[in-house]
């Protein structure tokens, strides 16, 4: 059996109002996102098997966690829109894309194009708006609009590789 090289260690280094929010039962707005306890346990429940966190924050959640921030100490420092992994890395991604504005958005098709390439199986995006469209493929398989966990409205949307010889969608170098 094939080791991975990446090793899940649960880090002790959070700013002091993290444990104290992480108890409320609403995700808050600060410096670094945050999910409520309860809101994270929905969200792992939809990942299945291994899980690569795009912009984790301090959160748990995942095999891996990569964030661009080192200050939340994630699994791997790196820009969500140039992922260092190989092809079908992870049997999920998940992400809750920041919020800073049209600048990072133009840059949708680069990040989403690279996680279809890296995910195996799924990919649950968490976003505060409606959006159905990501390449094949991938296919829409549920929505959750979640309200009563958070104060505001969210959207989330799982997809799932549509089971084809998963090459076929790889551009091969020759």
């Amino acid at each position: 059996m094939k080791q991975s090289k990446w090793v899940r260690v649960k880090s002790s280094h959070k700013p002091e109002w993290y444990k104290r929010y992480r108890k409320q039962p609403v995700t808050l707005f600060k410096r670094a996102w945050i999910w409520s306890e309860s809101e994270e346990k929905l969200y792992a429940k939809l990942c299945i098997g291994s899980t690569l966190h795009l912009c984790s924050g301090y959160s748990e959640l995942g095999d891996v966690r990569l964030d661009v921030l080192e200050d939340s100490k994630p699994t791997v420092v790196a820009d969500v829109h140039y992922l260092p992994f190989r092809n079908f890395s992870f049997d999920t991604i998940i992400i809750d894309p920041p919020w800073h504005g049209p600048k990072n958005w133009m840059k949708w098709k680069l990040m989403v194009k690279d996680m279809i390439r890296v995910a195996r199986k799924r990919i649950i995006i968490i976003l505060g708006n409606l959006m159905y469209i990501l390449p094949k493929p991938f296919v829409l398989k549920e929505v959750y609009i979640i309200k009563k966990i958070s104060p505001q409205i969210k959207h989330v949307y799982v997809w799932d590789r549509i089971s084809e010889n998963l090459t076929r969608f790889i551009r091969v170098k020759t």
